[in-house]
């Protein structure tokens, strides 16, 4: 029997039996009257009945309600016949209900005032046939409760295997595109090396380019500088020559001249 079974049935059992049980004990101990009442009722439905005493016959219906309660309550009596007990003991009192006259209308099963009391049984006669087919339905029914647990588990293994199989296509793909961003990383920084070697390749040929044409325009402004120099010396040196050798000249005609005059003078 599933745990399933046995909370979805507790209820039902021990409300009932509960019930049952306290109704019995309450019997035990009936005055006579209440036994006289009891007596009347069943012996009019079973008419074997009425060899019995009154106040026996209400503690013996007292111990078959404590009997059925028992049954009821105790989770050692199979379902099955703890359901079928309580619907055996609801039927044969409703039998009573049934075949007393008053109890209900005339050829209708509603009860009348006087048989509300005796017709209130008929939900125990409804647990105890709920009780019997539950349990006559249990083992279909955990048949189908376990082909769905296997098909659930059919189905989460399918799911699980799928998801295994979406995780590794996942981390190869994750791999795969590491592994492409890496050589992409891997040859991009390679051809940025090349480009920067070259950059600096072709800056360095400009610098020496530039420096080149920067040297040759030096060297043409010093050559010019110098032919300008060269040739303002030689003007330089041109002037001065010139106006010396005519200072020479004419020193020399002084210091002719002086000669000239003091002959003169020494002659005189």
């Amino acid at each position: 029997m599933s745990v399933s079974a046995k909370l979805r049935r507790a209820p039902l059992r021990a409300v009932t039996g509960a019930y049952i049980l306290n109704s019995g004990v309450g019997k035990l101990g009936a005055d006579d009257d209440t036994s006289k009442t009891l007596h009347g009722f069943a012996s009019g439905t079973y008419p074997f009945l009425g060899k019995m005493q009154p106040k026996a016959y209400a503690k013996a219906l007292g111990v078959g309600e404590i009997a059925v309660g028992g049954a009821l309550l105790l989770p050692i009596v199979p379902p099955m016949v703890a359901g079928a007990v309580l619907a055996g003991f609801s039927g044969a009192l409703l039998n009573v209900y049934w075949n007393t006259p008053g109890m209900h209308e005339e050829g209708s099963p509603r009860p009348t005032v006087r048989g509300t009391p005796l017709a209130k049984d008929v939900w125990m006669f409804g647990i105890g046939t709920a009780l019997v087919a539950d349990a006559a339905l249990e083992p279909a029914h955990d048949k189908v409760v376990e082909l769905e647990a296997t098909v659930s588990e059919k189905r989460a293994q399918k799911s699980r295997r799928a998801s295994r199989k979406a995780a590794r296509a996942s981390a190869k793909a994750s791999t795969e595109s590491a592994r492409k961003a890496a050589s992409k990383a891997s040859k991009d920084g390679v051809d940025y090396l090349k480009q920067v070697r070259e950059t600096a390749s072709a800056l360095q040929a400009e610098a020496a380019k530039r420096a080149a044409k920067s040297a040759k325009k030096a060297q043409k402004r010093t050559e010019k500088a110098s032919k300008k120099a060269s040739k303002r010396l030689a003007e330089v040196k041109s002037e001065y020559v010139d106006v010396a050798a005519e200072k020479a000249k004419q020193a020399k005609l002084a210091a002719q001249e002086a000669t000239s005059k003091a002959r003169e003078r020494i002659a005189g």
